[in-house]
């Protein structure tokens, strides 16, 4: 009931909102400047990327998370355009970034009959499509590719230092890299803490 009384908050949200006709070519050609986002982190990114999105008839929406509600986000079509909701869950930057990059996969890659529920076990969910969406939100955040040099050149132990090059080069943000790093238990928590900013999309909600 919870997660669903969540739904249909974004449903109303998106109600309201007029967008235009979805044009998959203009979603694609504006990843770049997604992940320019996710680099540079602007104080109104999310502003920003909800029109990246809305121009390619994508609404982006952020829903707070509700009492038990486990979601991080959801896509789904509301009539003719995408829907993704989100709902910042850990108020992390990494997890936000790869929440949005997974969501976006599932419209790239799955259509308009797919729904995508994050973080949750449900009988329409494709453990196949998942994989991919997956794969999609690696492949914009922190390639594998990108993962196996880094760990290639720096076998023994990583440094804040080193991954913060590392971002440079592969036009990335540093919790990109620390974020996967630390879930594979390849180096601390407390190594680049940093740079894993806070995200509070609250004051977008009240807009």
């Amino acid at each position: 009931h919870a997660i669903s009384a969540w739904l249909r908050q974004g449903e109303l949200q998106a109600q309201e909102i007029a967008a235009p006709v979805f044009d998959i070519k203009i979603l694609k050609g504006n990843i770049p400047s997604m992940r320019k986002l996710m680099v540079e982190q602007p104080v109104n990114f999310f502003e920003q990327l909800q029109q990246l999105c809305f121009v390619a008839g994508v609404i982006l929406l952020f829903t707070p998370k509700l009492p038990k509600v486990p979601l991080s986000g959801s896509t789904r079509w509301i009539n003719e355009n995408p829907l993704i909701q989100l709902t910042a869950r850990y108020g992390q930057n990494d997890r936000f970034w790869f929440t949005f990059f997974h969501e976006l996969g599932h419209i790239i890659l799955h259509g308009k009959k797919y729904i995508s529920l994050e973080n949750v076990d449900f009988a329409a969910a494709d453990p196949q499509k998942e994989q991919e969406a997956h794969d999609f939100a690696v492949k914009h955040t922190f390639s594998k590719e990108q993962e196996e040099k880094l760990l290639r050149e720096h076998p023994n132990s990583i440094t804040a230092e080193d991954i913060v090059g590392y971002a440079q080069e592969f036009n990335t943000h540093p919790a990109m890299i620390i974020g996967r790093l630390q879930y594979k238990e390849l180096i601390p928590y407390s190594v680049g803490r940093q740079f894993m900013e806070p995200i509070d999309l609250n004051p977008v909600a009240q807009n």
